[in-house]
């Protein structure tokens, strides 16, 4: 029987830092980029040898005015899903989150359950008769995955519900592109030549490439909320970008780069990256649209490739996508980007949740299917399911990570995870 506690950040990373299967919302500073609005503690699998075998970042929100909270486990947790043992596994995880009065957990690890090589998606996009990925045959599907939704249902566990908000911080369908044994020539063979003409592109208008600072954040946060609009998800405050350069761009164990691309002086993209391990991924990325011809994104992209390849990354997370594949679809439009790039599209097992109080779990998602949502809602949503028949208790101070008594965390808008 396996029992969970908490670990020490140092005893964290020891066990993470070489592992290749690790995103960076896994790691204790995401959970300090998150602080606002979750309180989290690291912990720790033990075997019956006392061994350390999986770990993971338990993000809690609590129900305003109660000792409730929902547990949340972005791109996780960190278990070898092909263990004879994940079921063991799981239900210490229940154990574990009943006695932090927990009402429920989400978890979303980072297992495919099928992919599709960039030359088929390409295929896909021109064929009149596919719109979707579930129109495209796979080139592989994979048994951990299918093995993991059967083990998932088995112990109770069901798929989360589907909501737009919820679903941009786990999206289903993501880009990977494999960098192992790779060098800088190998990969630009595998873009397709529109991408590396791009590339050219941007190197005659003279864009620049630098790495970005605190400085720059500024800058960034402007051009962010340009890009937020424009694709229609929710912008950050200041504090955050702040507040992610603190934890990861000063204080990550890891690999963090800033990369930014400018022209003429002006800022024209950025993107920042994290490595884990051997798995490089993007934290957010931002363009301007009004230089198309000089081709940041191109650029951008090209200069965080390199730097992954000099860092040692075996795989590079592109990030989500749509499952647009209808050339009149907008979404398309990154699709083609990134299996230009070379990347190829999975489809991850998706998120699960695993009701530890069902009346209280079914009434909250009932009311709130975007319980990722604003704090308003949220306490409305909290406080009818506390003036319900049963009656939960007022508000008392969950335990954070390290023992000691965490405030009461609201709930803010929408927001990348």
């Amino acid at each position: 029987m396996h029992t969970l506690r908490t670990l020490s950040t140092d005893e964290y990373w020891n066990f993470i830092g070489h592992r290749p299967d690790v995103g960076y919302q896994q790691t204790p500073q995401w959970g300090d980029v998150r602080s606002g609005d979750w309180h989290h503690e690291l912990v720790g699998w033990f075997d019956v040898t006392a061994q350390l075998v999986a770990v993971a970042l338990i993000r809690y929100r609590n129900l305003p005015g109660t000792n409730r909270c929902f547990a949340y486990i972005a791109q996780g947790p960190v278990i070898d899903w092909r263990s004879p043992d994940v079921t063991d596994q799981l239900n210490a995880l229940g154990r574990h989150l009943r006695s932090r009065h927990a009402f429920g957990v989400r978890i979303t690890p980072l297992v495919s359950l099928r992919s599709w090589n960039a030359a088929s998606i390409k295929a896909g996009i021109t064929d009149p008769k596919v719109k979707h990925f579930r129109d495209l045959a796979p080139d592989r599907i994979d048994p951990v995955g299918t093995e993991l939704v059967d083990t998932l249902r088995a112990a109770g566990w069901r798929p989360a519900p589907s909501d737009r908000e919820a679903g941009a911080s786990h999206p289903r369908f993501n880009f990977w592109l494999d960098l192992q044994g790779s060098d800088e020539e190998s990969v630009l063979s595998g873009m397709s030549k529109y991408w590396r003409k791009n590339i050219r592109k941007a190197q005659r208008a003279e864009i620049e490439i630098l790495s970005g600072t605190r400085a720059d954040l500024g800058e960034i946060h402007i051009l962010y909320g340009e890009t937020a609009d424009r694709n229609h998800f929710a912008h950050q405050p200041m504090s955050y970008f702040h507040t992610l350069w603190g934890s990861m761009g000063e204080a990550f164990p890891g690999s963090f780069h800033l990369h930014l691309a400018r022209s003429e002086g002006t800022l024209v993209a950025a993107n920042a990256s994290a490595q884990v391990g051997t798995r490089a991924q993007g934290v957010f990325a931002t363009t301007s649209t009004r230089q198309p011809k000089v081709k940041p994104s191109n650029a951008v992209y090209w200069a965080v490739l390199r730097q992954a390849i000099a860092d040692g990354a075996r795989l590079y997370d592109l990030g989500g996508v749509g499952d647009g594949l209808d050339e009149a679809d907008a979404t398309s439009g990154l699709v083609r980007f990134k299996a230009e790039m070379g990347a190829d599209a999975h489809e991850y097992v998706d998120a699960w949740d695993l009701p530890l109080e069902p009346r209280i779990y079914h009434t909250f998602t009932k009311l709130l299917p975007a319980y990722f949502g604003t704090t308003s809602r949220f306490r409305r949503a909290a406080e009818t399911i506390r003036h319900t028949h049963w009656h939960l208790p007022r508000h008392t101070p969950a335990l954070a990570a390290n023992g000691r008594v965490s405030r009461e965390e609201g709930i803010p808008g929408s927001a990348p995870d």
